[in-house]
């Protein structure tokens, strides 16, 4: 299973964020997931860990052209990963022309420069047939992977589970469940789904689980 340690707190010291690169480096975790804007404070850590940046974060509210600009920007600072948060009102007005016209650019970027563009959605807030006709439309723009949340929103564990499962059987896209995921328990919960991927909120949390 893929494993991502998140440091999303905006007003996270740079103490904060070396914790979040040691523990993830100590466990061997796949790669860090943090906000575009702290791409210019990992510099030095770049040859040690992957990066993952999350764009436009966490509301997904920007236009495109600001957008492109926070992921070109990203890229010149050595992320590994372009996380898009996508607009949940597009999504719940189901208006796929503009979502395609907002991934169709984004896609153009990192695709020119070899980069995987991933989406960050939340789950919580669409049913489920809204959540795989977007995994359908962003399937074919060539986006195989989706974080089903920012993190920042309660959700049940078992429900985030099921629907990743869910998604990743009727559409292709690999899932990585981002949530409050605490316990061995929790974590044979989504390995026996089979879920893809699994993005910890906490470096104390990685610690322990891992």
């Amino acid at each position: 299973m893929l494993t991502e340690l998140a440091c999303y707190n905006q007003d996270a010291t740079f103490q904060e964020l070396l914790e979040t690169i040691f523990i993830s480096c100590q466990k061997e975790i796949d790669s860090v997931a943090i906000p575009s804007g702290f791409m210019n404070r990992v510099n030095d850590f770049l040859k040690d860990q992957k990066f993952s940046a999350a764009i436009d974060f966490p509301y997904g509210v920007n236009g495109t052209q600001v957008r492109v600009h926070e992921i070109i920007l990203a890229i010149r600072q050595g992320a590994s990963y372009i996380d898009l948060v996508l607009n949940g009102g597009l999504i719940k007005d189901k208006n796929w022309y503009k979502i395609k016209e907002d991934l169709k650019a984004c896609m153009t970027v990192c695709k020119s420069n070899d980069v995987e563009l991933r989406i960050i959605t939340e789950y919580r807030l669409f049913d489920t047939r809204t959540l795989l006709l977007l995994c359908d439309l962003v399937y074919g723009f060539g986006v195989y992977n989706m974080i089903n949340s920012t993190g920042f929103i309660a959700d049940d564990l078992s429900d985030n589970a099921l629907i990743s499962h869910e998604i990743q059987s009727k559409t292709g896209i690999n899932v990585t469940a981002c949530g409050r995921f605490t316990s061995e328990k929790h974590f044979k919960m989504l390995e026996d789904a089979n879920i893809y991927g699994l993005r910890l909120m906490s470096p104390r949390i990685a610690q322990d689980l891992l």
